[in-house]
């Protein structure tokens, strides 16, 4: 009797100290669920509005970001913080508006983003995170201003403004790829290296939490679609040379690379915990389809301002959604730090998590956002846009007229005194940093 009690006793400790391990894994599996996300910026540059899927295309095929919005949220009144290169990329990495960001190169005229003024980078990096930038960089060149300065651990890329595709020469006939901060010769179709260099990264650092910013420069010129032979790799500058169906093959190249992203992250069990966005830089022209939004480049109409955006976080985010809220571009740097658990440095930028909007976007606050960008200026709040051009003033009601073709100025005066008013004030802050 006594030994069947001991066997039963031995029995009993075994399946407890199974019970202990199996909650011990459990826990320890929790932990890692807990994890600070990898983080995946992917943005594209120079491109309509309706020009990829999620957004309207009709003559465009983007399964890949169709993908991305279904099982995300959309942004539909997200903003650039810039209708051009520079401050709208410095943004992204200080978390502000560019008149805060942007500094003079001390020995070449030009401006770009000193690493000091990175926050995303010096936070992640705080937070542990490895870091890669891939592709178009155009923030500086000099020292304390290039990629390997600012904290990234990795580049691959170019800080020209563009790139030819094939043969990786600037707009100059300059070679212009780099790797890290050195000119490499690499054969290939640009928009498949920069998937590749990104492929490679999520590989390495499959370990730990990850930051890859994979900057395409889809769909700026030249207009040069995949599997051109060698004797046009010098064309494509022109654009009333160039076709839609030119930029159209650019457009589905770069989705082709969106989408082996997207199944590297499923195959290394990663998507779950990855948060992934994309967006543009900011608007484009020419070949572009805008639809419905006015303008384009190097313009404060929403044509160019008002872009894309997809958030996909399966983790925390249901997908299917839309977000109506407006929303600006240093909101994607205090997202992108929420994620990363970096909370005290949100409120130095000028930008929210965007998080909670997306939760409750009922309880989202009305915020004003500002631009200004040679001879306009422009402000949004709720859905009234005020703008000056040059010497004329526009009051537009943007719920109602999305094109920009109703001035309502006369109709609304004391709306545009208020916000011509806090637009004034918006400056004259600038003017004291």
């Amino acid at each position: 009797m006594y030994i069947t009690l001991n066997k039963v006793a031995n029995c009993l400790r075994c399946i407890f100290s199974l019970i202990i391990l199996f909650w011990s894994n459990f826990i320890v599996a929790d932990e890692k669920t807990d994890a600070n996300p990898n983080i995946v910026l992917i943005v594209a540059d120079y491109m309509g509005y309706a020009d990829i899927g999620p957004y309207g295309a009709l003559d465009i095929q983007t399964p890949a970001l169709d993908t991305l919005a279904a099982q995300g949220v959309r942004f539909s009144n997200y903003y650039s913080s810039a209708p051009k290169c520079i401050p709208a990329r410095a943004s992204l990495m200080s978390g502000l508006y560019p008149a805060k960001a942007l500094t003079r190169f001390t020995s070449e005229k030009g401006l770009g983003l000193p690493s000091e003024k990175n926050t995303l980078l010096s936070e992640l990096k705080a937070a542990g995170y490895a870091t890669a930038a891939v592709g178009k960089w155009h923030l500086g060149t000099e020292q304390n201003f290039n990629p390997t300065d600012h904290g990234f651990d990795s580049f691959f890329g170019f800080h020209s403004w563009t790139l030819g595709y094939h043969n990786h020469l600037t707009s100059d006939g300059e070679p212009g790829l780099y790797r890290n901060d050195d000119l490499v010769r690499e054969d290939g179709y640009l928009t498949d290296l920069f998937t590749n260099e990104g492929l490679n990264f999520i590989d390495k650092s499959a370990g730990k939490p990850f930051f890859l910013y994979l900057a395409y420069n889809t769909a700026l010129p030249p207009y040069q679609g995949p599997n051109l032979p060698e004797s046009k790799w010098d064309s494509g500058w022109e654009v009333n040379k160039a076709s839609r169906a030119d930029y159209v093959a650019m457009v589905e190249a770069m989705d082709q690379g969106i989408n082996k992203v997207l199944n590297k992250l499923q195959e290394q069990g990663l998507a779950e915990n990855t948060l992934v966005i994309f967006t543009y830089d900011h608007g484009g022209r020419h070949l572009i389809n805008n639809e419905p939004l006015f303008h384009g480049f190097s313009t404060l109409w929403e044509g160019g301002i008002r872009v894309p955006m997809i958030i996909r976080w399966p983790r925390n985010i249901k997908g299917g959604g839309l977000v109506e809220t407006p929303a600006i571009a240093m909101d994607l740097t205090a997202s992108m730090l929420d994620a990363a658990d970096r909370d005290n440095a949100i409120s130095a930028l000028d930008g929210i998590s965007l998080f909670p909007v997306i939760n409750a976007p009922e309880k989202a606050t009305q915020r004003q956002l500002f631009w200004r960008h040679g001879k306009m200026k422009a402000i949004r709040q709720g859905s009234w846009k005020y703008v000056i051009d040059g010497h004329t003033q526009l009051l537009i009601n943007l719920d109602a007229d999305i094109s920009e073709r109703k001035n309502l100025y006369y109709k609304h005066p004391k709306i545009a005194k208020q916000l011509r008013e806090s637009l004034a004030n918006w400056e004259q802050s600038l003017n004291l940093k």
